[in-house]
């Protein structure tokens, strides 16, 4: 997904939400005074449910975040805490031919050829699971309430990498169709599973909205960076075809939206 579909997306989410906020009801009044104490309760619990919404962005997510967190409202800082998993999604359509082979067999004395190949396809399960502890610097009004801030991440980052084999009938050139799904007479033959100690920062900018006493829309934009430290390498590969070693490394992720459901208390 573009930064341009990503930015557009959290433009939406932020006016929509403000558009219901402002429509609720009438006795709620703006007010731009940078004074204003929040005198309702202070906890919040809230589910990001942005993903719920990847069909706005064209289709799958690169990254799907869920997650659960707590929040507390200081009078101008926002303390929270969160547990998360993300599931990274990654395509690819590669078909690799390994070999054909031809089996010559005699049936009533006539002699059959029969012609096949052997496909190598690949896929993938990679996923983090974390917990955030963090701090926003908040801009409290009636209706809303900025913040911008950052938190620490620690966690565990798991990347799978597998390849299968299949055969199918050949019936010469050009090869028309290649089986793209997942066969019935597929064999998983090859894999790299690595594990990694996940750590790092969260940003957050985005802003609160009273939607009722109880009830609160979050809209944030929430980019990391985050070092993965590998532990074990759990590697079978008979097509030698894992030449590089997953190694530690550093890795910036821009394009979190998160739409937080949060209920008050």
């Amino acid at each position: 997904m573009s930064m341009k579909k990503i930015f557009a997306i959290f433009l939406f989410l932020v006016s929509l939400t403000a558009i219901q906020a402002q429509n609720e009801t009438e006795s709620v009044v703006f007010d731009n005074d940078s004074t204003y104490v929040d005198t309702l309760n202070r906890n919040l619990i809230g589910l990001n449910v942005y993903p719920a919404f990847g069909i706005l962005g064209g289709g799958r997510l690169p990254n799907t975040k869920i997650f659960v967190q707590y929040k507390h409202y200081f009078d101008h800082t926002n303390l929270r805490a969160s547990i998360n998993y993300i599931s990274f999604y990654r395509d690819n359509d590669n078909v690799d031919i390994i070999r054909t082979t031809s089996d010559t067999t005699d049936v009533d004395g006539e002699t059959v050829v029969a012609d096949s190949m052997v496909f190598r396809k690949f896929y993938y399960d990679i996923y983090s699971y974390d917990v955030r502890l963090g701090l926003e610097a908040a801009f409290p009004n009636r209706n809303f309430r900025f913040y911008v801030g950052s938190g620490l991440i620690g966690g565990y980052h798991y990347t799978g990498e597998y390849y299968y084999h299949y055969k199918r009938e050949f019936n010469g050139y050009p090869i028309n169709y290649v089986n793209l799904t997942y066969p019935s007479n597929a064999e998983t033959v090859g894999y790299r599973k690595t594990s990694f100690i996940k750590a790092g920062l969260d940003f957050t900018i985005g802003v609160d909205i009273n939607i009722s006493p109880n009830c609160v829309i979050s809209v944030q934009y929430a980019p990391e960076l985050v070092y993965y430290h590998k532990l074990k390498q759990d590697l079978l590969d008979p097509d030698i075809f894992f030449v590089h070693d997953l190694e530690s490394e550093f890795n910036f992720v821009p394009d979190y939206i998160d739409f937080v459901v949060n209920i008050r208390f």
